[in-house]
């Protein structure tokens, strides 16, 4: 309610009984003091966990990633960050995989990716997929994931006529899950994402 002061009260602001007085564009006003509702039940307390899952993805993914997250947001008027707070969110929750990009309609899939445990060295993941129409040749990346850890742990790029990449300095013997999809370097324009799971790591 818009209110008008005597002369011995030019303005007032702050909390008194059940009424609040503040101050918006210079008109003074009084609203209904109201308790904020902080529900903490059993769903909610599961979305907040999940979101703060996902706060720790966010902060181990590559900066390429999302310097071009922040690049899908703009026709939706999102940050990096959010995108991948909305796209991941309730995939988390239900113990689904994360992609670390949504997917795009402008870059296809990387056909047939795989992930094993490295031949050579202990802490390595060897990937390979398969060569795309040379139409739509661009760069590969593949991140691997610490499943346990809940992290983003390394990511590396090829040009997709290699077909082959290892990954490489992860934590030895653990399991990870690894993701791939289109990556160019110079538009940060990114490809839907594939997944291969629950990979480990070669032991020590």
């Amino acid at each position: 309610m818009k209110i008008k002061w005597s002369p011995l009260v030019a303005s007032a602001s702050g909390t008194t009984a059940d009424a609040v007085a503040a101050s918006w564009k210079g008109i003074q006003y009084v609203r209904k003091h109201v308790i904020p509702h902080n529900p903490k039940s059993a769903a909610q307390t599961l979305v907040r966990e999940a979101l703060a899952r996902c706060v720790t993805l966010w902060r181990s993914l590559h900066t390429d990633v999302k310097a071009w997250l922040d690049t899908y947001g703009v026709d939706y008027r999102l940050s990096g960050f959010n995108v991948f707070m909305s796209k991941s969110r309730t995939l988390e929750q239900a113990g689904s995989p994360i992609f670390p990009v949504p997917a795009s309609p402008h870059v296809d899939a990387v056909l047939d990716g795989a992930a094993a445990t490295g031949a050579v060295a202990a802490g390595d993941i060897d990937v390979t997929w398969t060569a795309a129409d040379p139409t739509a040749l661009t760069h590969v990346a593949a991140i691997a994931r610490e499943t346990l850890t809940n992290r983003f742990c390394a990511m590396v790029t090829a040009l997709d006529a290699a077909e082959t990449l290892t990954i490489e300095g992860l934590t030895p013997d653990t399991a990870h899950d690894v993701y791939f999809f289109y990556h160019n370097p110079t538009t940060k324009q990114c490809g839907t994402p594939t997944g291969d799971q629950a990979i480990d790591s070669k032991a020590a």
